[in-house]
């Protein structure tokens, strides 16, 4: 999929030999972090991003023709107990992720603000207390097209309705309806559906012509 990137990032990234940085914002509820995938701290974006050095990763970015809900994965290993058991406990489900990509210069400097290449939101997060080289975080995230394959668990009632859109009264009078039969044409049926009107002439039927 192509990108807008910067015309300079671009160069660069046509070049033999390019020197790129993936960042990533991951919204928790108790606050955003910043981090790169590089060491030292860059900023941009009115943001501190925090390097994670060959301690963090992240796993290919996978695109198709397709509209398929690709994941990704995120990990951060050699980690102290301090941010891992913050990790256990951290609400992370369904909130957000976002990745973007720049491109360095032969001084290590951001050639322009990096460009966002991913988007979803976080699914499931793994922490392994005390692996080799210390504990480690593993976060794997879904793009926003995994939400067409979730249920809205959501229900055609007043009460439902009411919930998200207290104005609403579209549902007001849908148990009245439960169970009622209506039968079209039927001149016996008691709702008088069947019943022509009375300055109606009756349409003659095939035998009285």
């Amino acid at each position: 999929m192509s990108r807008n990137f910067p015309s300079n990032v671009l160069t660069a990234l046509a070049a033999n030999h390019v020197a790129t940085v993936t960042f990533a914002k991951l919204e928790f509820s108790s606050g955003h972090l910043y981090l790169h995938n590089s060491i030292g701290t860059y900023t941009w974006g009115g943001q501190n991003w925090l390097g994670t050095g060959d301690l963090g990763n992240v796993s290919a970015i996978e695109e198709g023709a397709g509209v398929s809900p690709y994941k990704i994965t995120l990990s951060l290993s050699g980690i102290d107990s301090t941010i891992s058991n913050a990790a256990l406990t951290e609400d992370y489900y369904m909130r957000g992720v976002t990745l973007y990509l720049g491109a360095l210069d032969a001084n290590d400097d951001l050639l322009a603000d990096p460009t966002e290449v991913w988007a979803g939101f976080m699914d499931q997060l793994n922490v392994s207390v005390g692996a080799d080289g210390g504990d480690a975080i593993e976060l794997i995230a879904e793009s926003e097209l995994a939400k067409f394959d979730r249920a809205s668990n959501k229900r055609y009632t007043d009460s439902n309705q009411q919930a998200t859109h207290a104005a609403d009264v579209f549902f007001e009078f849908l148990q009245d309806i439960d169970g009622i039969k209506v039968r079209w044409g039927d001149r016996n049926s008691d709702s008088g559906a069947g019943t022509p009107p009375a300055n109606r002439p009756e349409m003659p039927t095939e035998r009285g012509r």
